[in-house]
């Protein structure tokens, strides 16, 4: 009689569990939907963010180029100024000495003039007399003087006109000059106001898909908040069945729950806060042989989105395609399969409570398999370029370059 009610209780907790695992089911596919909108969102918006610094950069070399324009027109527009104000003083002083030049040929022509005509006139007599030789006399001295004088301005009006030449040359070279940087000045202006349209449109565009991501974060938030609801009711009834001492019933419960525990947990999280333990214990082999670290594990804020992210993971680039993943600590394998969003998987349980995550696996090595023993330097898989590298110790993240040599 007592197996009557029992098998009736285990069919009802056996439907009943069934009915959550379709939900659960249902609410995992539609997760991987979102996390896969998502991320081909991030995709976007990172292709957007570094668009959006690169025409910043030029734009900032573009106001720079602008800057060093204005600055070079400013100091020629001045020397022009300065070089106006010379080229005015010396047409001044080259209008006097012309008008001087002009005097003292009118001065020299009339004495000379003069003099002819007082020869032509005075008889014999008179230009055999003494008084004549004296005014020759006078006559030669003041010729000769003005002759000195005349040639010393004649000097100086050569002297001036080569120093108006010189300056009017300067000034065509600076105002040609001139023209030419406020040609590039023209030209910069332009490629400025295209550049200021430009980061505009990749704004409006940044703008458009955080606002999708964010819908789509809230969306799967509310998705892993459903599927954690179904996970509790599902541990629930493993509780009750296991209390029933059903054996079956526990190999059951004992499955689901180390298949929920490894699906639902989500990998380096950006959204969640995480608990950080500082790492104490001996350098061991990195899980790459050459690499460069593409992202550092811990908080910091996108310089685009401002954006507070925690990375509980660091991504390592392998310097050869296809390169060989290995095991960095002696441990045991727990988890090794593909995954939706993570690629292919493999978890290490290590001593001390460390447990090593390796992800976005491009292959995992046939021998590996959930349960097998893993040496130090095993090799668990291959990775195309990019390896997700995570390393927690009993609920703590540890930052997985402490525990690497790099």
């Amino acid at each position: 009689m007592r197996i009557v009610p029992l098998l009736l209780t285990l069919s009802i907790a056996l439907f009943s569990a069934t009915s959550v695992e379709k939900k659960i089911d249902k609410n995992q596919k539609n997760l991987k939907t979102k996390i896969a909108d998502g991320k081909n969102i991030s995709s976007k918006l990172n292709d957007v963010a570094k668009d959006i610094l690169k025409e910043k950069k030029k734009l900032k070399d573009i106001n720079s180029q602008i800057a060093n324009l204005r600055r070079n027109i400013n100091k020629n527009e001045n020397t022009v100024k300065s070089k106006v104000l010379d080229l005015k003083d010396l047409t001044i002083q080259n209008t006097n000495l012309m008008e001087n030049k002009k005097k003292l040929e009118k001065k020299i022509i009339k004495v000379i003039a003069e003099d002819f005509s007082f020869y032509l006139i005075s008889d014999k007599n008179y230009q055999d007399s003494s008084d004549n030789i004296l005014a020759e006399e006078v006559v030669n001295k003041i010729g000769i003087i003005m002759q000195k004088e005349f040639l010393k301005l004649s000097h100086n009006y050569d002297e001036i006109n080569k120093k108006i030449s010189i300056q009017n040359s300067q000034i065509k070279n600076i105002k040609t000059s001139i023209k030419k940087l406020k040609s590039k000045q023209v030209k910069y202006a332009t490629l400025k106001k295209s550049k200021s349209k430009s980061i505009k449109k990749l704004n409006s565009q940044k703008t458009l898909y955080k606002k999708r991501l964010l819908k789509i974060k809230k969306e799967r938030d509310t998705l892993r908040a459903t599927f954690r609801k179904l996970k509790i009711i599902k541990e629930k009834e493993s509780q009750a069945q296991k209390q029933k001492k059903l054996s079956a019933t526990k190999a059951v419960s004992s499955k689901s729950k180390l298949n929920g525990k490894m699906t639902v947990r989500q990998i380096g999280s950006s959204y969640q806060n995480s608990r950080v333990r500082k790492y104490k214990g001996a350098k061991t082999i990195a899980p790459l042989d050459s690499f460069t670290i593409k992202r550092k594990f811990g908080r910091y804020t996108d310089p685009i989105y401002k954006m507070k992210i925690f990375n509980e993971s660091v991504i390592l680039t392998s310097k050869t395609p296809n390169a060989k993943v290995k095991n960095v600590l002696n441990g045991k394998v727990i988890y090794a399969k593909k995954t939706s969003v993570l690629d292919k998987v493999v978890i290490v349980e290590n001593s001390y409570g460390i447990h090593t995550i390796y992800a976005h696996l491009s292959q995992i090595a046939p021998t590996i398999k959930v349960g097998k023993q893993v040496k130090k330097g095993y090799v668990i898989g291959r990775v195309k370029n990019d390896l997700s590298f995570e390393v927690t110790q009993k609920n703590y993240h540890i930052n997985p370059l402490e525990l690497i040599r790099h």
